[in-house]
C-alpha cells in the first residue's frame, strides 16, 4: 500500500500544465480587439468626404450665372437697388449684355468717322518720346478743321502696347495774351481713325488737364492732335506722352447698346464682368468711355449681391473710378457697369488691377 501513494501524486502535476494551456488562448482575442478598433478610424476620414460637396455648391453659383446670366445678374442688381435697380429680365438683351464680359478685347476700335484731320492735307507733323514734355500755343494760324485749332504730334506704336497721355491747359488771362486754354485731344490709329477723345474734366489747381490711358490696336504711326474744347479758343498747352506700366488683371473693352441689359428702375443699360479675388486684397477699377458718349457708373458686388464699393466720381465726367477697394474675402467679384443718365450709351474701357 505505501508505494501506491506516490503513484497518486504524479497525476497531480498532470493537470497543472493544463492550466497554461487554457491561458494561452487568451493572447488569442486580444489580438482580434485591435483588429476592431482599426475599423474605428475609417469611418472618421469618411466625414471630411461628407463636407467637400459643402464648398462644391459656391462654385456654382458663379457658372450657373455665366451661361444664363438671368439668375446671376439679378442677384448683383438686387442688391444694387440701392445705387441701381434690377435688370428687366429679357433674354435677348441679357445674351447681349454679358458677351462683352467673358470675352475681353485687344486694343481701341476706332471711332465711326469723324476724324478731325484730313489725309490729303499737307500737316506740320512734331515728334513725342516717352520721355521729355511737349510745350505749345495754339494761335489763329495754326491748321483749322470744323471751327478748332490744332496742332500734331506722331510717335511709334506697338500692338497691345500700354500708354498714357497728358494734356495740360493753362490758366494765363493775361490781358496781354490771354493764353487761357480748355484743351481737348484725339488720338488716331495709323489708319488715320480716332480711337479716343478726350477733353479735360476737372481743375487741378485752377489748371485744366485731359488725361487718358489707352491700349494701341495695331503697330505703325500714331497722331495725337491737340486743340481746344471749345471751337476757335487758343491758348498755351503741355502735352506728355508715357508708357502704362501698370499691371491689369482685367481689361475690356465693351459697348453699351440698345441690346444691353437694362435697369428696371430708370432703364439704364449695364454689362457685367467678373473676377476672382482674395480677401483683404486692394484692387483699383477703371471705367473710360472712350470717345465721350456717356458718363460712367460702376457697382462692385460680391458673390452675395451685396455692395462692395462704388464708384467715388472724383475722376470726371466720362470716368468712373473705385481706388483701392479692399476685399473682404476670397470670393468671385462682380463689376456692374451703368450709365448715369438712361438716354446715354456706348463704347467703354474697363480696367482692373
Amino acid at each position: 500500500p505505501r508505494p501506491s501513494r506516490p503513484v497518486e501524486t504524479e497525476p497531480a502535476p498532470s493537470p497543472r500544465p493544463s492550466r497554461p494551456v487554457e491561458t494561452e488562448p487568451a493572447p488569442s482575442p486580444r489580438p482580434s480587439r485591435p483588429v476592431e478598433t482599426e475599423p474605428a478610424p475609417s469611418p472618421r476620414p469618411s466625414r471630411p468626404v461628407e463636407t467637400e460637396p459643402a464648398p462644391s455648391p459656391r462654385p456654382s453659383r458663379p457658372v450657373n450665372t455665366s451661361p444664363a446670366t438671368s439668375p446671376r445678374p439679378s442677384r448683383p442688381v438686387e442688391t444694387e437697388p440701392t445705387p441701381r435697380p434690377v435688370n428687366n429680365g429679357s433674354a435677348r438683351p441679357q445674351q447681349g449684355g454679358y458677351q462683352p464680359t467673358t470675352k475681353p478685347r485687344t486694343g481701341n476700335k476706332p471711332i465711326r468717322g469723324g476724324s478731325p484731320i484730313s489725309p490729303q492735307a499737307n500737316l506740320n507733323y512734331k515728334p513725342i518720346n516717352f520721355v521729355d514734355f511737349a510745350f505749345g500755343i495754339l494761335g489763329k494760324r495754326d491748321f483749322q478743321s470744323q471751327g478748332r485749332y490744332y496742332h500734331f504730334y506722331q510717335f511709334e506704336g506697338r500692338e497691345n502696347q500700354l500708354i498714357q497721355i497728358r494734356l495740360g491747359g493753362s490758366t494765363d488771362t493775361r490781358q496781354a495774351n490771354n493764353l487761357s486754354l480748355n484743351p481737348y485731344m484725339f488720338v488716331l490709329d495709323p489708319n488715320n481713325n480716332v480711337i479716343v477723345k478726350r477733353g479735360s474734366a476737372q481743375t487741378t489747381g485752377g489748371i485744366k488737364d485731359a488725361f487718358v490711358f489707352v491700349r494701341l490696336p495695331v503697330q505703325g504711326t500714331y497722331t495725337i492732335a491737340v486743340t481746344s474744347r471749345n471751337p476757335g479758343d487758343t491758348g498755351r498747352y503741355s502735352l506728355a506722352l508715357r508708357n502704362d506700366r501698370a499691371s491689369y488683371a482685367l481689361d475690356e473693352t465693351a459697348e453699351l447698346t440698345a441690346q444691353s441689359l437694362t435697369l428696371k428702375q430708370n432703364k439704364s443699360p449695364y454689362d457685367v464682368s467678373k473676377f476672382e479675388g482674395k480677401k483683404d486684397q486692394l484692387v483699383s477699377i477703371r471705367v473710360d468711355s472712350e470717345f465721350e458718349e456717356f458718363s460712367p457708373y460702376i457697382v462692385l458686388l460680391n458673390s452675395q449681391g451685396k455692395i462692395v464699393a462704388a464708384d467715388n466720381a472724383k475722376d470726371g465726367k466720362y470716368s468712373a473710378l473705385i481706388d483701392r477697394a479692399r476685399l473682404p474675402g476670397d470670393d468671385t467679384y462682380y463689376v456692374v457697369v451703368t450709365s448715369a443718365n438712361p438716354q446715354e450709351r456706348g463704347r467703354y474701357r474697363l480696367t482692373l488691377y
